[in-house]
């Protein structure tokens, strides 16, 4: 054995196989290991999904066709806080603020990712790059989120930085930011040409109510519009002009949200929330605004999403019946006429979170943005 094992042969032999055995070793450690694949649902197909979304919104869709069938009246503004409520609108007959577009803008475009940064720079860091930032000089900012369906299924973002004599105006895009400067009796202009608002000549729909999630705000408003639009669509009444324009995936939503300097950008101090389609333009939900009284912020007075309902109503005309009974007189009397001055019938949300739609001039939207930015 100790001759074997001391050939010369034997010895390189033995060195060839673990030459081999410990490449074999390392190349195993080194090739990445394949995660194993996890069992997927199987993918649902378009006739099925329709289906499932039939099935959701279906008291919706039966909702919405019996809410066709009620002419509008002046009840509808009794539904949500209304745009004119609190900014006003312009005189009968005014005509459309002058349009600007985004091609009339410079081509100054920056990195997306390097200029929020720039925007998050502390207030207290002494370097160019915040003295650079449209944060160290705005007093106020307005977020136009715009989702036009033929173009896109996420929604755009215009934002302006203003002072009373300076205003920028920012185009986001996926990877870039058009920057460039504007005059501050510019804003409204280019708010119009980005929102393409103008003369309306379309039929009112009878739509009274859409989901919450239709028309969404916090950090990224209308981000799921797109999605739950198409999702409605499966269920929308025929004749209905609205159904039209959601069926045909053509329609426009708009979110306009405004911003002080004196809550670090944070907390919006303003807001409205517009669907334009099939020729109209709708307010959806209640509009917000937060005047400012001796310096101090002090909420609107909000009506809610909606008219109380008539369950509560009958529970007030019960109790009122019943003081009414106590005092002395005839409860027949009284609760007849407290039913003879109820209008007829009235569309009522699925929800209390559902939001209510009511007809609006373009005009009054862009009157709305002007008060919404006034320093």
């Amino acid at each position: 054995m100790g001759v074997i094992a001391g050939h010369p042969y034997v010895a390189l032999l033995i060195a060839v196989v673990a030459f081999y055995v410990v490449s074999g070793i390392v190349e195993a450690v080194r090739t990445p290991r394949k995660p194993k694949s996890r069992p997927r649902a199987p993918r649902e197909s378009a006739v099925e999904r329709e289906e499932r979304m039939r099935r959701r919104y279906a008291e919706f869709g039966t909702r919405w066709q019996e809410w066709s069938a009620q002419p509008r009246g002046q009840g509808d503004e009794d539904r949500l806080v209304t745009a004119a409520s609190l900014w006003g609108r312009p005189e009968q007959g005014a005509s459309f603020p002058r349009r600007f577009h985004d091609s009339q803008l410079g081509k100054v475009t920056v990195d997306k990712r390097s200029y929020l940064a720039m925007l998050d720079t502390p207030a207290d860091a002494v370097q160019p790059r915040h003295e650079l930032a449209p944060t160290s000089w705005a007093r106020l900012r307005l977020d136009v989120w715009a989702l036009h369906s033929k173009a896109a299924q996420k929604p755009r973002l215009m934002r302006v930085w203003l002072s009373r004599d300076r205003a920028l105006v920012e185009l986001h895009r996926t990877r870039v930011v058009q920057v460039d400067e504007i005059l501050p009796s510019e804003v409204v202009g280019f708010v119009r040409g980005f929102a393409r608002l103008g003369p309306r000549t379309g039929k009112v729909d009878g739509l009274r109510w859409l989901p919450a999630e239709a028309m969404e705000l916090g950090a990224k408003p209308l981000w799921n519009t797109f999605r739950v639009m198409r999702d409605i669509s499966c269920v929308t009444p025929e004749g209905s002009t609205v159904a039209d324009a959601l069926n045909a995936a053509d329609f426009h939503a708009f979110a306009f949200v405004a911003f002080r300097a004196e809550s670090a950008w944070k907390e919006p101090c303003a807001h409205l929330r517009v669907l334009d389609c099939s020729g109209m333009t709708y307010q959806v939900g209640d509009a917000f605004s937060q005047q400012l009284d001796d310096g101090e912020g002090v909420q609107a007075s909000r009506r809610g999403r909606g008219r109380p309902s008539r369950r509560r109503s009958l529970r007030r005309r019960r109790s009122a019946a019943e003081e009414t009974v106590a005092s002395g007189c005839d409860e027949q009397q009284v609760v007849e006429a407290e039913f003879s001055e109820l209008p007829e019938r009235e569309p009522e949300p699925l929800s209390d979170t559902d939001l209510a739609v009511v007809p609006i001039d373009p005009r009054e939207v862009l009157w709305a943005v002007e008060r919404m930015i006034e320093l």
